[in-house]
């Protein structure tokens, strides 16, 4: 569905699409993902700016203060192409001459990944391309290279997020935390990977012991049918015998929160882990610059409002898939539709709210899809439900914002945005696991930690 989201989005726009920084098609010979853009992706640090020139960019207000370093002295890394792959600042005093002759880095194969040099970070010079400021990592020449256009097509193809690209205007990059050198860069990613694949493996392990969600046909995560037995041997017990109905509904939804929470996570280490292994690969194998290829989700636990959690924290991998499903298509009809009644002004504002609610509603086809295509229980409308009405929240979070001045923030809104996602999506998780989700294979047997080696050890441990 997102292939075919690509292809009919390809279809509206008459002159393609862009990397920034070019103003015709195949004028960039570098990779996008490897050039420095707005959403700050690759070799922001690694290229260097002057004094200066920093503080005239921060005044116009082309990067913030903090985005890059003042130049020092130091060895630039460059791949083959000419991209800044690595910056190594040298001991104060070093003035390494910018040496001609290169020394190639290799693979075990053969394959020369990049060339090595001393030099002071060249100065790039800010140019303009499709009106977004750009730093130029190669010369914008054409290319005569015959697989240059099918590199170009299989990389926009491939990418999700649209870093590099005029479509991906506007999307938020999380911040690295990674080191920035490729040694330390990749150990990084390779530990968070490994520990992503413990936490799903963990996980899933665990639910597979719930009754009904081991076998292939799913189980309730509303199982709970009565109190914790055990309360009744605590100081609530006497409250427990005279509430029954109360304390199994509290009981009921205590579990299922519980669940929905976990699985929430074991989605963030799912995605993290396969978002992980192509880092590595890249990365590793490939010569990518660690810069292209930015952390997938930026703390979802410490969001503070819906908008921030749906539009900065959560992952945006399916971001301009449902605005070409949704999001668009909507702003258009609404635009259209009021602007003989209010005018341009008002229909505008009119279309966003329509880019709004059209993008989430997407969001819930898309994923009441899977529902769908689990193939038991027919239709299920509990996703679409859900998650247009996070579109209603994250418009009332804005009217919340105009009327009083302030907007969603703080603990408060921590609270908020918890309590609408977590209550709001059992529903629909729990149209989820009744087909099957939480009883499918992810981590199979021979590869799973926690069931070969911390299972067997708790087993022993309770059998004595």
């Amino acid at each position: 569905m997102a292939s075919v989201g690509k292809a009919l989005e390809y279809g509206f726009v008459r002159r393609g699409r862009f990397k920034l920084g070019e103003v015709e098609l195949g004028q960039v010979q570098t990779p996008a993902i490897d050039r420095l853009t707005e959403n700050e992706p690759s070799t922001a640090s690694t290229l260097g700016v002057s004094k200066a020139r920093k503080d005239e960019m921060v005044k116009t207000g082309a990067i913030s203060a903090h985005q890059y370093p003042d130049p020092v002295n130091g060895r630039v890394f460059r791949s083959p192409s000419g991209v800044t792959l690595q910056f190594m600042a040298l001991p104060e005093g070093d003035t390494s001459p910018d040496g001609k002759h290169r020394k190639p880095i290799k693979s075990p194969s053969g394959v020369t990944l990049a060339f090595k040099d001393s030099t002071r970070p060249h100065t790039p010079q800010l140019k303009e391309g499709n009106g977004v400021a750009v730093f130029p990592n190669s010369k914008m020449v054409e290319t005569h290279h015959p697989l240059q256009g099918l590199a170009d097509a299989i990389e926009v193809v491939g990418s999700v997020r649209g870093i590099g690209w005029d479509w991906g205007k506007g999307l938020h990059v999380a911040p690295e935390t990674r080191p920035l050198d490729r040694r330390g860069f990749i150990l990084s990613t390779l530990s968070s990977t490994i520990l992503a694949f413990l936490t799903l493996d963990f996980i899933e392990s665990m639910l597979k012991v719930i009754p009904g969600f081991s076998p292939p046909g799913g189980g309730s995560i509303y199982f709970m049918d009565r109190p914790f037995s055990f309360l009744t041997h605590t100081f609530l017990g006497p409250w427990v015998k005279a509430h029954p109905y109360i304390s199994t509904i509290i009981t009921r939804y205590t579990v299922s929160t519980t669940i929905t929470f976990f699985i929430g996570i074991a989605i963030i280490a799912g995605f993290s882990m396969c978002y992980g292994i192509l880092t590595l690969f890249c990365v590793g194998l490939l010569g990518h610059n660690p810069q292209s290829w930015p952390p997938l989700f930026d703390s979802p636990w410490l969001t503070t409002s819906l908008g921030d959690f749906w539009g900065r924290r959560w992952h945006q991998t399916l971001r301009q898939t449902f605005f070409v499903f949704g999001g668009y298509p909507a702003e258009y009809v609404l635009k259209t539709l009021s602007r003989p009644l209010i005018g341009e002004k008002k229909a505008e504002y009119v279309g966003r709210i329509g880019l709004v609610l059209g993008t989430f509603t997407a969001s819930g086809l898309f994923h009441g899809l899977s529902i769908y295509t689990m193939g038991k229980g027919g239709t299920d409308h509990t996703a679409t439900v859900f998650f247009a009405s996070q579109g209603v929240f994250v418009l009332l979070e804005r009217v919340w914002k105009k009327v009083t001045g302030m907007r969603v923030d703080g603990i408060w809104g921590r609270i908020w945005a918890y309590s609408v996602v977590l209550f709001g999506i059992q529903y629909c998780m729990d149209g989820w696991t009744t087909r099957g989700l939480a009883s499918g294979l992810i981590i199979p047997l021979s590869l799973s930690p926690t069931r070969l080696i911390i299972f067997p050890i708790l087993l022993r441990i309770l059998d004595h």
